[in-house]
């Protein structure tokens, strides 16, 4: 399952690229993919608080969240991989195209598409949401063996997609629901 994590996260940095043909993209500085110290512990997941003030968030990981460039070098990854790499939490941030020219929502609906082409899921539910005034939209992805559970906030230029990746025998969605709101923005 390792494997299918590494590769359904490779599909999904393929799927924002594929969403901006032709665009520049903007590199951010590596300030963003400085180590963050924990704040807070919260009962009784022993969850920690990581805040990420370059990158403008804060978010709440089972274990300490690693961090790298996206694989398209627009933006960090945070991920945090649990049991045995069947469960993966993961915090991206990507900064898009000064030139691109859509709408939110035709950014999230270019997202979910593409996630889905290239993890080979099938769109499950799909939700507009906002956070702090911000267009979102939430959506779930599976297939036989795994489900997928994204949350995308738009604010100005940059994407954030928080997301967690598991197999669907051990999926629990009061842990997906605890990290997925422990995200926030600063």
């Amino acid at each position: 399952m390792r494997r299918s994590l590494h590769v359904c996260l490779l599909s999904l940095s393929v799927a924002v690229i594929c969403m901006f043909p032709g665009g520049s993209t903007e590199s951010m500085a590596q300030s963003g993919a400085a180590q963050a110290l924990p704040t807070q512990t919260r009962d009784p997941h022993n969850w920690k608080h990581y805040r990420y003030d370059a990158d403008g968030f804060a978010a709440e990981f089972p274990s300490e969240p690693k961090t790298a460039m996206n694989d398209d070098k627009t933006g960090t990854r945070y991920f945090s991989s649990l049991n045995n790499g069947n469960l993966a939490y993961f915090v991206e941030v990507a900064v898009l195209p000064s030139d691109l020219n859509k709408t939110s929502q035709q950014v999230f609906d270019d997202y979910a598409a593409g996630a889905a082409k290239g993890t080979n899921t099938q769109l499950k539910s799909s939700n507009a949401i906002t956070l702090r005034g911000n267009p979102g939209r939430e959506f779930t992805l599976e297939n036989d063996k795994m489900v997928l559970r994204v949350r995308l906030y738009l604010v100005q230029k940059r994407l954030y997609q928080v997301l967690v990746v598991v197999t669907k025998d051990i999926m629990d969605a009061a842990e997906t629901d605890h990290f997925q709101r422990g995200f926030e923005l600063l």
